[in-house]
């Protein structure tokens, strides 16, 4: 499946939502391992992470 795809289900992979922040990947990692974005913002499929963006939207007390 394609990000497009994956978009219609309100998740987007780490790699492809740091392209978006114009961060590192490592940077989300390190930020999904401190605990600066809380774990309920993100889904594992299979040994792929994805973010849930309105979960992420919602925790960081963003707008969208």
């Amino acid at each position: 499946m394609n990000t497009a795809t994956f978009n219609s289900f309100g998740i987007i992979s780490i790699k492809d939502f740091a392209k978006q922040l114009g961060k590192p990947e490592s940077t989300i990692r390190t930020w999904k391992l401190r605990g600066d974005i809380p774990a309920t913002c993100f889904i594992t499929i299979g040994s792929t992470v994805f973010v849930k963006v309105n979960q992420f939207i919602e925790c960081m007390g963003l707008t969208a």
